[in-house]
């Protein structure tokens, strides 16, 4: 007589289906009651499915039977957690199985803690099966009883809740007492696949399986809408495997043919300069190009070590996003800059949003030529702007702020400026001038007060703008590090000013301002003296993807050649900005008035001596003259190239620093000559043109080089009851603010100053019309920054803007200064320079040139 608890007992189908009948009750329950061991490969899986059949668990319980799966790793969220209590519980208890598990109700067995104590007792195992590609999607059970029979079902159906009560579900069955010798290898098969499986994957390595405490332990899993997701690629066996997490190169090691050794030659020579310490530590922020190069180097090893290469979706997406991200932009920064309405109706469109939300803000409503380099910065997110002195960058750049700061952008907290010690001032009184009442300055001034890292953190997080000299950026590297990041737009203004590749003040603004998505290099002369010069800016405003995009060798901006020059500029036109005075409608200056003084007996006298004593030396006659032509009690002093050209002359490109120092003598008659002539009839030319100028209520700045000059200009003009002042180096920067705004509230006659001091970021328009160039070098940079601080947007159409240029001249047939040629030189290289800005390309003006300086004298 057959016993009712094995499976010859149960009436079986050979088939089922789901439209016919409830698989439920007329498969599932019946046969688990019955069961003693129940093996089961499902593509999805839900511990619902198991509730659903409860009963029939109830059975195998009783008979101290055992489920095992193996499942793909598209479970939910909530099933994840049931495994993991589960797992955990194994490792901690044991309990026995509650005597009164089966008078639990169908709704307490569906209750998280019952399935995880099956787990924890082993009733209930599961695994995870994964394939190298592809979906691990088999489907077929095997169940015994405690005879030994055997029903083994495939078909459509999965382990789900779904499965059960609502999909359209077929599958076949074979039952081990009733099937032929051909039908029973099914069974045997299958059996034979499961227990392979279960031990760790196919023979041919296509799946493998893994436990989940494993899978738990090395915390592959996220979450996505209640669903998990597995990076199922880290479990590949006999791998090596690459991915990216948190802008770093991480490496999972699962290579089980061989030990990889940190100390093998490929680690000492071709990743040597990719590793932090020892493998498998990978440096961050490695480029594209980079981890290119890593892959190709360890597929090889790898290929030599019979193991395999396995790379992440995480890294392919970042190596591919970042290969094509820049280029992307590169194109769309050239259709902005090409944009005409009719041919991109999208760029188009973009732009009337931009206006319409950024000028709310705007108490001073903004030109379309503004707007249109303030919609191309913010579409770019990391641009440059060069616009011509005087055009209006940092309103530009408050355009861009008042779009991301606006209720319905919302980006912005912040904007950080380093630049120029000079610029505070323009950027506080743009500000206001700029927003009125709609926006509330909130400022931090690192040259107003010391502050502590405390301080300046805490300071920081109640203010709009924060600006940091490029000297103080080292000191508060640390604190700005912290305070720069995604919601900040960072602004490099006179970007030019960070000099020198391997500069500590390149490398310390480099590393403060990587966190920053928004940056923006501000400059009028963005290659002052060599191509070299955009190293630094490209750096930091593309950071690793320099390497990607233009990946310039130093060796190669220092010196390059016509088609290198080409290269050069068709790789940087798409991301930079250039707005013309023409284009902004500034009323053009009148034409440079030369006014030129003769040379008295005694000037010809020193002119003649000079050439004499420095005929050898074109440098230091070049400077010399230059100091003669003014104010000769110069020539007394050793050169001090740094007054002479700024900063400039820090650099170590920088000709001067070839030079041997001056070494000439003075004989006593010649002293005498010197002494004689404490200022020349040029200076006193000067004099009276500016104090003519001031009968007329006419404002003056007067251009020199040397501080003494200026500071008896200062004297003189006392001496006449004209006001006068100086700035200079060393005016400490309050002292530099309140006269500019004595300045431009007309309390002072004559502003008597220097290029490399107040050049920049200054505008004197709005009072200021004439300026007098008394002492100038062959610097094309410092007479472009000169000339703009009075002649800039916002002039009145009817304001005229003058400048004057003194220049001594040598008697007939005599030796003469350098006046008359370095202005003629200077005016012919602004045209070669215009003329190249106008065909969109960028070229050096360098701060010294030996060649230009040798033709001087030719």
């Amino acid at each position: 007589m057959t016993r009712h608890y094995v499976y010859k007992a149960l009436n079986l189908q050979p088939s089922y289906f789901s439209n016919e009948e409830n698989i439920t009750n007329a498969f599932y329950i019946p046969v688990l009651e019955k069961t003693v061991k129940y093996d089961r490969v499902s593509a999805y899986f839900s511990f619902k499915s198991l509730a659903a059949y409860a009963k029939g668990i109830e059975g195998l319980v009783s008979h101290n039977g055992k489920m095992r799966f193996i499942i793909s790793h598209e479970i939910s969220l909530q099933d994840y957690e049931i495994l993991k209590a589960g797992y955990s519980l194994r490792k901690t208890i044991i309990p026995e199985l509650p005597s009164d598990f089966r008078k639990l109700s169908l709704e307490e067995q569906r209750n998280v803690r019952n399935f995880a104590h099956l787990i924890a007792q082993g009733v209930i195992d599961i695994k995870m099966g994964f394939t190298h590609s592809g979906l691990f999607h088999s489907k077929y059970g095997i169940c015994q009883d405690v005879d030994g029979n055997l029903i083994y079902f495939s078909g459509s159906n999965n382990e789900t809740a779904a499965a059960l009560t609502k999909n359209y579900e077929a599958f076949d069955v074979t039952a081990s007492w009733k099937s032929a010798p051909f039908d029973s290898q099914r069974i045997t098969r299958a059996i034979t696949h499961f227990e392979e499986l279960w031990q760790g994957g196919s023979k041919d390595g296509y799946v493998f399986v893994k436990d989940i405490d494993e899978i738990i332990k090395q915390k592959l899993v996220q979450y996505d809408k209640g669903k998990l997701i597995l990076n199922s690629t880290l479990l590949t066996p006999n791998s090596l495997i690459l991915d990216y997490v948190d802008d770093q190169l991480v490496v999972h090691d699962n290579v089980s043919s061989y030990t990889i050794k940190g100390t093998e030659s490929i680690f000492q020579s071709k990743l040597f300069a990719y590793i932090n310490g020892s493998f498998p530590n990978f440096e961050k922020n490695l480029t594209h190009l980079h981890l290119q190069d890593i892959i190709k180097h360890l597929t090889k090893f790898a290929k030599r070590k019979k193991f395999e290469i396995v790379i992440t979706e995480a890294l392919q997406q970042f190596i591919s996003q970042k290969a094509y991200y820049i280029k992307e932009r590169a194109d769309y920064g050239t259709a902005i800059k090409y944009y005409q309405e009719d041919l991109d109706p999208v760029i188009a469109e973009r732009f009337k949003e931009f206006k319409e939300i950024a000028v709310k803000a705007m108490a001073r409503q903004p030109r379309d030529v503004q707007l249109w380099s303030g919609f191309y910065m913010y579409e770019m997110q990391r641009a440059s702007n060069f616009s011509v002195p005087g055009a209006g960058k940092t309103t530009m750049a408050y355009l861009v702020f008042s779009y991301l700061t606006s209720p319905e952008v919302d980006n912005v907290d912040k904007i950080v400026m380093i630049g120029p010690k000079n610029s505070f001032l323009a950027w506080k009184q743009e500000f206001r001038e700029n927003f009125g009442e709609n926006k509330t300055l909130r400022v931090l001034d690192v040259q107003s007060h010391k502050y502590s890292p405390t301080e300046f953190i805490t300071e920081a997080g109640k203010c709009n703008i924060i600006l940091v000299n490029y000297e103080s950026v080292q000191k508060y590297q640390d604190v700005l590090s912290s305070v720069i990041d995604e919601r900040t737009m960072l602004i490099l203004d006179e970007v030019h000013k960070i000099k020198g590749i391997e500069s500590s003040r390149a490398q310390s603004v480099m590393a403060v301002t990587k966190r920053a998505k928004l940056k923006y290099a501000l400059t009028g002369t963005p290659i002052p003296n060599s191509y070299e010069d955009i190293y630094n800016l490209l750096k930091i405003l593309y950071d690793d993807e320099y390497g990607l995009y233009f990946n310039f060798r130093k060796d190669q901006l220092k010196n390059p050649n016509a088609v290198m020059i080409e290269r050069i500029n068709d790789l940087l036109y798409p991301f930079f900005w250039r707005t013309t005075k023409a284009q902004l409608q500034v009323p053009p200056a009148r034409e440079n008035e030369l006014l030129y003084v003769m040379a008295n007996e005694q000037e010809q006298q020193l002119l003649n001596l000079l050439y004499r004593k420095y005929g050898h030396s074109v440098f230091h006659l070049y400077i010399r003259l230059i100091q003669a032509s003014v104010n000769p009690l110069l020539l007394l002093n050793s050169i001090d190239y740094v007054e002479m050209y700024g900063e400039d002359s820090n650099n170590l490109e920088n000709p001067w620093n070839s030079v041997d120092s001056d070494r000439i003598q003075f004989t006593e008659e010649e002293v005498n000559l010197i002494r004689s002539l404490p200022k020349t009839s040029k200076y006193h030319e000067a004099i009276n043109l500016a104090s003519s100028l001031c009968k007329e209520k006419k404002q003056t700045i007067i251009w020199c080089i040397f501080v003494d000059t200026m500071l008896s200009l200062k004297h003189d003009f006392h001496q006449r009851g004209i006001n006068a002042k100086v700035i200079y180096g060393e005016t400490k920067q309050q002292d530099r603010n309140t006269i500019i705004e004595e300045f431009l509230n007309s309390k002072i006659d004559v502003l008597i100053t220097n290029p490399h001091t107040l050049g920049e970021s200054v505008s004197l328009h709005h009072t200021c019309h004439d300026a007098i160039y008394l002492e100038y070098s062959f610097n094309l940079t410092h007479l472009l920054q000169s000339r703009d601080r009075i002649h800039r947007l916002g002039l009145k159409k009817d304001a005229y803007t003058q400048y004057y240029f003194l220049m001594l001249q040598g008697q007939k047939d005599e030796r003469n200064s350098l006046d008359e040629r370095i202005y003629y030189r200077l005016m012919d290289k602004e045209d070669r320079m215009l003329s190249a800005i106008e065909r969109g390309v960028l070229t050096p003006d360098p701060t010294v040139n030996l060649s230009d300086i040798i033709a001087l004298f030719d």
